[in-house]
Order: structure tokens, then C-alpha cells, then sequence
């Protein structure tokens, strides 16, 4: 991974043929809603947040730019699957999914304890950005997670991420695995582990 630029842009040129490869971190990370709590509580009273149900489903569906149909999001709702959500005036602003069963990426996948969480597909408006709403949204999902003794959080993040890596290790976050995901055409799933940091 040194040549991490150049190989960004390798990557995003075999994406053009249908083949998407993508180095992630797996991390854990702890719910300790405290190490969020950095923003002025008095900057967000015009927001309104809760959990999300198939209404604001069906608007999810149609933000450009995202790959998830209607009816996939309503299938993790049916999972059991829970999204917990951000609004200002009745707008969508931000959102953050958790899965409360299994670890699941592709065909990554592996069952949860009860006092674990996998986080993913977290998302905010692009209008929204650069306002500390995700740190905001995140705090409140942990508080979320924490009140039914969720305290042991996964996550992922691109490994050229550099500033949401940054985030996470400057939460005490800790790396678990450096995987190489590769997607052909969307039906044919390979993973590779290129480290395990546990084994440090």
C-alpha cells in the first residue's frame, strides 16, 4: 500500500469494467458516547433525530449517487436491522444504519455477540457536510447502542480515507484487519487479508 494514490487510481479505472476493489479496515470501536460529545448541543436544536421506518425509506431510495434500492433498505428493516436518523424542517440530513445480528460485507460476514454492533452506511447530505453532523449523529447512535448494552462497535473505512481513519483512531478506535475486497460485475465476491492486526 505505499504507492496508495497511484494505486486509488488504478482501482478506480478497473472499476470502469465492472470489477470494484476495495482495501478496507475492519476497526472496533468502543460506545462511549463522551468522546463525541466535543460539539455545542445549542448548534443542532433545529434537528430533529429517531430511528427511521419505511417512510423515509422510500426518500433514501431516491438520493442520487447511492446503489440501495427501496426494497433492499426495507429488507434490513425486516432484518431487524435499525437506521437512526437526522432531519431539519422535515428534510432527510444524515443517517447511520447498525446491524444488531452479524457483521456483514459482501460475503464477509460473521454473527454478532449481544453486546456487539456493526455500524455501516453512514451518510450525510451533501449540502450538510462540514458541519459536524456526522460526529453529532454518531454520538447519539452510540447513546442508542450503549442504553441496550451495545458497547463493542465494527466498522469499516477505505483504507485512502485518510481523514475518516484519522477520526476513528483519534476515538480510540482499533484496527482488527486491512481486507481487500474485490466485486466482479456485482455476483462474484473475493476476500483477501492482507493484515490482521491482532496478531501484533
Amino acid at each position: 500500500m505505499k504507492y496508495s494514490h497511484f494505486l486509488r487510481l488504478v482501482f478506480d479505472a478497473v472499476s470502469k469494467l465492472g470489477i470494484r476493489i476495495s482495501p478496507l479496515f475492519i476497526f472496533k470501536e468502543t460506545a462511549d458516547p463522551h468522546q463525541y460529545a466535543h460539539f455545542r448541543p445549542e448548534d443542532f436544536k433545529e434537528y430533529e433525530i429517531g430511528f427511521w421506518g419505511p417512510e423515509e425509506i422510500k426518500i433514501m431510495a431516491l438520493i442520487p449517487g447511492r446503489q440501495f434500492t427501496e426494497n433492499e433498505l426495507l429488507n434490513r428493516l425486516r432484518e431487524g436491522q435499525r437506521c437512526l436518523g437526522l432531519k431539519k424542517n422535515g428534510k432527510l440530513v444524515a443517517f447511520s444504519w447498525c446491524n444488531l445480528k452479524e457483521f456483514s460485507f459482501l460475503f464477509d460476514r460473521w454473527p454478532l455477540n449481544d453486546d456487539e454492533a456493526y455500524l455501516h452506511d453512514a451518510y450525510t447530505n451533501v449540502d450538510c457536510r462540514g458541519k459536524g453532523i456526522a460526529p453529532y449523529l454518531r454520538y447519539h447512535l452510540c447513546r442508542e447502542l450503549e442504553n441496550i448494552g451495545r458497547t463493542k462497535l465494527y466498522s469499516l473505512s477505505d483504507y485512502f480515507n485518510t481523514p475518516a481513519v484519522n477520526f476513528k483512531l483519534k476515538l480510540n478506535a482499533k484496527k482488527i484487519k486491512l481486507n481487500l475486497y474485490v466485486d466482479f460485475f456485482g455476483k462474484w465476491h473475493l476476500c483477501f487479508n492482507i493484515k490482521n492486526y491482532q496478531a501484533d
